[in-house]
């Protein structure tokens, strides 16, 4: 027996696909909008998948935060191919935010790793 709150998020995500598929059917969709539209589909589909593992495991925060720390590993690895690619460059303003968390990431892990706190 489903419950309605359970159903809405489903049929809302169900008819969400709909849409792109027809708008994609009828070539209504920009080629470089593909790209993101597969990358925010692949996001959601991993979201989900870490969410079912996690709920039938004896612990599933630690499921979760191994998800999330795979998942920051890939995305890190990535903007590091492209950086070594040269696809990102000074015109992205957003890599100077992205250098101070990277900075503050590791600086924290070598903590941790050194064992202090």
């Amino acid at each position: 027996m489903t419950t309605i709150g359970a159903k809405d998020p489903l049929h809302t995500i169900r008819a969400t696909l709909q849409s792109i598929e027809s708008r994609l059917q009828r070539g209504n969709v920009p080629p470089d909008g593909l790209a993101d539209l597969k990358s925010a589909l692949d996001d959601a589909r991993l979201r989900v998948w870490a969410a079912l593992s996690a709920a039938g495991a004896a612990d599933a925060e630690a499921v979760l935060l191994g998800f999330r720390l795979r998942r920051a590993t890939e995305i890190c690895t990535s903007v590091l191919r492209d950086l070594e690619a040269e696809t990102l460059g000074q015109h992205q303003r957003e890599l100077i935010g992205l250098r101070g968390v990277a900075q503050e990431l590791v600086d924290r892990i070598s903590r941790l790793v050194r064992g202090e706190s």
